[in-house]
């Protein structure tokens, strides 16, 4: 009898919850140790059977960190290689939280379940300047015409009152292609509109395959220094919600209860310093210098005159864009922090997180600067253009 090694292979992976980027690899590696069992002596079957196993066994010990399942949410968000996740996971900078469960921490809790619906901790993505945690919501049941919502009381070492900015929100099944068009991650298909509703907002598809959601927690620290490693973080739900139909109406609690998770904060302060001292475009900034991390980008500025637009809460025109790596692909910074360092010497500062992506930081090939707008097909200025400065972080 005939069997299809590779289909076997796969298949046999679905119940472990790998994605097809990890299955194809982890098929590869299989496949190729399979070959240089042949020159042994054993039955057909009795040979896919054991090579299936053993290399199965083997990969998960050899190889367990580039083949974690990391949530739904940071895999499509962030696309990572296996080489970044790899990285991401020995740097400490992105945690399976449910794979550290142990006797070493005995007082962790990362799973809760009240009213049958089942809050989980999954992943946690933190660094010195701030984290990102994902949790899988299991048993609530949202309506196609429903938006979900949720707002956890947080405390670090205790304390709700710790310095950072916070914000939280599920995850829409959405994403950007190539093209940067917005389509659904689970097929690539074009976002679809209501056309029967006011405005006619986006058909968006929080549930997964599974039925579940995940929920996204951000908190951006304002002390930088790490001070948040190795304490606990408390995450304390008190109910799921639907988001007011209401213009700036409050949210509708739908089930009530009590999620409790608990667990050690911890991440990565690994970063690279490089100091450029260049001036950025035709302007008078000079970009002093920046500390590239996986996640978060700081750079220092160096002003010839005080920038008024401070004042009013503007953008800062010279402001880091984003990254260009040494393959071409370019990744833009999102929201983060920003001021004067030291306004007596005219020294400003940002603090971006990296929107789409996990660094490789040895592939960053330079820092980019808006320059302006170029003219597309049809005559309009849409056609974002930069300035770029190389930088060395080998």
């Amino acid at each position: 009898m005939k069997h299809n090694l590779k289909l076997e292979m796969k298949q046999s992976m679905d119940s472990l919850r790998f994605s097809d980027e990890e299955k194809n690899a982890m098929v590869y590696d299989l496949l190729d140790r399979t070959r240089q069992e042949k020159t042994k002596k054993h039955s057909g079957r009795k040979l896919v059977i054991l090579a299936l196993a053993a290399c199965l066994v083997l990969t998960m010990l050899t190889g367990a960190a580039v083949f974690t399942r990391w949530s739904r949410t940071a895999q499509i968000r962030y696309n990572p290689s296996q080489d970044v996740k790899e990285q991401a996971q020995k740097s400490g900078l992105s945690v399976m939280l449910e794979e550290t469960k142990g006797k070493e921490n005995p007082n962790e809790v990362l799973s809760v379940t009240d009213q049958g619906v089942t809050i989980t901790a999954v992943q946690s993505i933190v660094d010195n300047y701030g984290a990102e945690i994902i949790f899988r919501i299991e048993g609530f049941d949202l309506p196609e015409d429903k938006l979900p919502a949720a707002w956890p009381i947080v405390s670090i070492d205790g304390d709700k009152h710790f310095g950072g900015s916070q914000s939280g929100w599920f995850f829409d099944g959405t994403t950007r292609n190539d093209k940067g068009e917005w389509v659904y991650a689970s097929d690539g298909s074009p976002v679809k509109y209501d056309d029967t509703q006011p405005f006619s907002p986006a058909i968006l598809d929080y549930v997964a395959d599974d039925g579940s959601l995940e929920y996204i927690y951000t908190i951006s620290f304002e002390k930088t220094d790490g001070w948040h490693m190795g304490k606990e973080i408390v995450f304390s739900f008190q109910s799921i919600d639907f988001q007011s139909e209401k213009k700036a109406g409050m949210p509708e609690p739908q089930v009530e209860g009590n999620w409790e998770l608990k667990w050690t904060l911890t991440g990565t302060s690994d970063s690279v310093t490089i100091t450029p001292n260049a001036k950025i475009g035709d302007s008078d900034v000079i970009l002093l210098d920046a500390e590239i991390g996986q996640k978060t980008i700081r750079a220092r500025y160096q002003l010839k005159d005080y920038w008024e637009g401070w004042d009013e809460m503007e953008e800062f025109p010279q402001a880091l864009w984003g990254v260009r790596m040494k393959d071409g692909s370019e990744h833009m910074c999102g929201g983060g922090t920003s001021g004067f360092e030291d306004e007596e010497n005219m020294i400003y500062f940002t603090e971006f997180d990296i929107f789409d992506a996990i660094l490789d930081i040895s592939q960053v090939e330079s820092l980019m600067f808006r320059k302006g707008l170029e003219m597309d097909g049809n005559g309009k200025p849409t056609i974002q253009t930069f300035y770029y400065i190389p930088v060395s972080v080998d």
